[in-house]
């Protein structure tokens, strides 16, 4: 008997899923448990585990396709005649089988599956990025395939795949665009020269024809047909443009932005802060971390008094519930971390952060920034945050106006530490100095409640002793 497996609800209300990889092929016998596929979903890439034992008799969805929850991505059977009646039931509904067509139904699996993986490989190499592949027309195409046919702007659905089973390869589609290239145009005159059109000859070589005479003059308009040709702007056909499908992870930062910013109220309040002390601190904290073999940055100075404060101003750390028309104020501190990747910006929380030392703190930043970096992060590590905090520090700026990671109600900017001259009690100093940006929900935390924050946050910065008191 077969028994479909659909794509799991794989947490936080997730519609859809990208299958990245398939992990079985047709005719393999799978464990409980055993990773099956590797499916992309609006936050992470995760390895979704076999609910059974059995042989996979139907692989429902390509590499590549965006299957939705609750959909059939593969179909299992024990093993037996009726599994490999299975295989080959798209021919007759009571056909009889032969171990000869049943193996010769699993190698054709097989092989699309490794020209697959091999094309994927190319892409790979490339710097290419699978995720990245535009939603072209066409049927069953190689991702690599798909990322040279929209540099060289060709449409996959006109080319003829010589793969197994009808996929396109790269090597079809070079061939394709060789065989419908245009003839090559004439050599173009250097840029910035331009020869004006022949001049009849003077009646005298000796005597050059004055250059202000009106009637010797090439009219306006001539001159401007014979260097319209040499500056044709580019077009869409040359290859200057490239389509990325607008899915996964880019999707949901594009409809989360929409919401915060059509539906919060935002306004940013900004502050700077003398962190020489933290900078005397950490330079001094370093060699331990390096014992314990743990990068310390400023963040977890960072996090560590941005905590501390919370929990003296609530409403900070709280999100605004509609439906019900309540405030719901947290008692626990769920810090998130806004981390860049190669497919967009990803929010990893670092849980139960008021109960971390420095140590503690700067090794789980690092753990979680590297798991969302390289998209193996797990989904919990990407829900339940409380209240948000990004950095451009080790890249620069001077102040920012952070967007709110809805359903939080505040998100604080932090930007790159300089030394600047600063007045110190009547004297010009050089000082270690820092601005914060605080973007606020202004239905949930007033003007003035952001300031005051945001003076007990700078507190606990300039003077980090203070963080060991827990005091203000």
């Amino acid at each position: 008997m077969s028994d479909e497996f659909k794509l799991p609800d794989i947490g936080e209300g997730l519609a859809e899923g990208e299958i990245v990889k398939w992990l079985v092929a047709v005719g393999d016998t799978v464990a409980e448990d055993q990773p099956l596929v590797e499916v992309m979903t609006d936050k992470a890439t995760v390895e979704i585990p076999s609910p059974r034992a059995g042989t996979v008799v139907e692989l429902s969805a390509a590499e590549g396709d965006v299957v939705q929850i609750g959909a059939t991505i593969l179909v299992f059977g024990d093993g037996g005649a009726a599994d490999d009646g299975a295989v080959a039931a798209d021919t007759a509904d009571t056909a009889a089988v032969t171990p000869d067509d049943l193996e010769q139904a699993r190698e054709a699996a097989r092989a699309e599956r490794d020209a697959v993986e091999a094309a994927s490989t190319d892409a790979a190499d490339t710097g290419h990025k699978p995720w990245e592949a535009p939603a072209l027309p066409g049927g069953a195409v190689a991702p690599a395939a798909r990322r040279l046919a929209t540099e060289l702007g060709v449409d996959v659905g006109d080319v003829t795949g010589s793969g197994s089973g009808g996929l396109v390869t790269k090597d079809d589609v070079r061939a394709f665009a060789d065989d419908t290239a245009p003839a090559p145009k004439p050599a173009a005159e250097p840029a910035g020269v331009v020869e004006p059109e022949p001049k009849p000859e003077p009646e005298s070589e000796s005597e050059p024809e004055p250059e202000l005479e009106p009637e010797s003059e090439p009219e306006p308009e001539p001159a401007v047909e014979i260097v319209e040709p040499l500056a044709t702007p580019s077009t869409a056909a040359d290859g200057d443009e490239e389509r990325v499908a607008l899915r996964g992870l880019r999707r949901t930062i594009a409809e989360r932005m929409v919401i915060a910013t059509t539906t919060v109220p935002h306004y940013t309040y900004v502050e700077e802060v003398d962190m020489t002390e933290v900078v005397a601190l950490r330079q001094e904290a370093k060699a331990k971390a390096v014992d314990r073999g743990i990068k310390l940055t400023y963040l977890p100075f960072i996090i560590r008094a941005l905590v501390l404060t919370l929990k003296d101003h609530p409403y900070l750390n709280a999100s605004l519930d509609e439906d019900a028309g309540e405030i719901v104020l947290k008692r626990y501190y769920n810090v998130g971390v806004a981390t860049a990747t190669d497919r967009g910006l990803m929010v990893p929380v670092v849980r139960g952060a008021d109960g971390m030392d420095l140590f503690d703190l700067a090794a789980e930043i690092t753990r979680l920034s590297d798991g969302a970096r390289d998209g193996k992060i797990a989904l919990e590590d990407l829900q339940g945050g409380t209240f948000t905090i990004t950095s451009t520090g080790n890249i620069g700026g001077f102040l920012a106006t952070p967007v709110i990671n809805v359903p939080e109600v505040a998100i604080l900017a932090v930007t790159a530490i300089r030394e600047r001259p600063v007045v110190r009690d009547g004297q010009i100093v050089i000082r270690h100095m820092l601005n914060l940006s605080l973007s606020c929900d202004h239905r949930v935390v007033d003007g003035a409640v952001a300031a005051l924050f945001v003076r007990d946050l700078v507190k606990l910065l300039e003077d980090p002793k203070l963080q060991l008191l827990a005091i203000l």
